[in-house]
């Protein structure tokens, strides 16, 4: 009877043995399987990061890339070797700066790439591995470059005017200056200071464009913008006896554009038209659908631009005409820019010699996709 007991109760104890055996096995496989579907859920989420990450294996070489960094880095693959570029030999270097000296958890840098990107990455070492998180910092470091640029043209723009000032603030507190000369000052006070606010202005809205993200493209008929352009500029030309006409040949189709800035396109270019023609001239807005989009040309048969000056009228603060026109030189600057926004550019002609001199400043808008026009 004891015997039988006893087989009972090693039986017993072997079923126990073997069931927390299984069960164990159990767990660790469910654990390691939780832990696959965790990490492909990681590089999941990692592949479509807004930045790059990367890990670097056996020196130039790397065991994974998400598509953030292939892009930026241009790898054909998600693994694979690193490229004989400068930046991935820099990119070792600060591998082993940071695998020598751990107590600067990682190592900052920031480069230009080949593709004329500028990108930040910081490097830290995991065991064997490497891992470098990357981004694309390249609207950032031409924003803060233009921004300096501002800062920099407008102090030494500003300069001039604001010295004038001053002369003439002098002049006007002396006791025996004549009444002649007192209206004198006030008067070149009262331009300077126009000069100085028209200059701010331009230098900040040019500011803001280069400093602004993408603008936002949305259907504009171009046909009532210049009519508006047209009706703010005519009484100037009224004025300077100057006829302004448009031509156009309707319909046509909407182009993908800001209509703000689009306005202010056409009222520089009608500005400087104007501004820069003779009394008895004429200027001329022609409308035209062509093969690339929309064309628009602003032509006047005023003196013209010598030759020398056209590859430059478009830089900040280059002035082709005489001191005594008014102007700041940074109208086309603008307009140039606002262009550039719209995958357009400025072409500018002129004539100065001949029965037929003038200046013709033309760009083409694109033309919104058919299925932006129904949305």
């Amino acid at each position: 009877m004891f015997l039988l007991d006893l087989r009972w109760l090693l039986f017993g104890f072997l079923l126990v043995l073997v069931s927390t055996v299984s069960l164990t096995v159990w767990l660790t496989r469910r654990k390691r399987r939780a832990a696959a579907l965790d990490m492909e859920g990681t590089l999941a989420v990692l592949e479509r990061a807004p930045f790059g990450w990367l890990v670097l294996g056996v020196p130039y070489t790397y065991r994974y890339a998400n598509a953030y960094a292939r892009r930026l880095l241009e790898l054909t693959a998600s693994s694979g070797a690193l490229p004989d570029e400068d930046w991935a030999h820099l990119l070792e270097d600060d591998r082993a700066v940071s695998r020598r000296d751990v107590a600067t958890m990682g190592r900052y840098r920031r480069i230009s790439l080949p593709s004329e990107h500028i990108v930040r990455w910081w490097i830290t070492n995991h065991g064997q591995l490497a891992v470098v998180f990357l981004l694309d910092v390249t609207v950032q470091q031409r924003a803060e470059e233009a921004a300096r640029y501002l800062l920099s043209s407008l102090s030494h723009e500003l300069r001039t005017p604001i010295a004038t000032i001053l002369t003439h603030l002098e002049i006007l507190l002396l006791s025996d200056v004549s009444e002649e000369i007192k209206q004198q000052s006030l008067g070149l006070l009262k331009a300077e200071i126009k000069r100085m606010a028209r200059l701010v202005n331009l230098m900040l809205e040019l500011g803001r464009l280069e400093t602004s993200a993408e603008i936002e493209h949305r259907p504009v008929d171009l046909l009532p913008l210049v009519e508006q352009a047209i009706a703010y500029t005519a009484p100037q030309a009224e004025e300077r006896e100057i006829a302004l006409s448009l031509q156009a040949a309707t319909p046509l189709p909407p182009v993908a554009g800001a209509a703000d800035r689009l306005l202010q396109v056409l009222l520089n270019l009608l500005d400087n038209a104007v501004k820069y023609s003779r009394p008895g001239d004429r200027v001329i807005v022609s409308l035209r659908r062509v093969e690339q989009g929309v064309e628009c040309t602003v032509r006047d048969t005023g003196p013209g631009i010598p030759a020398e000056h056209l590859p430059h009228i478009t830089r900040r603060f280059y002035r082709a005409a005489p001191q005594a026109v008014e102007g700041s030189g940074l109208g086309l600057a603008l307009v140039n820019e606002i262009l550039c926004r719209h995958e357009s550019r400025l072409e500018i002609e002129s004539r100065t010699e001949g029965d037929e001199t003038g200046t013709c400043a033309r760009f083409v808008l694109p033309v919104l996709p058919e299925e932006e026009m129904h949305k």
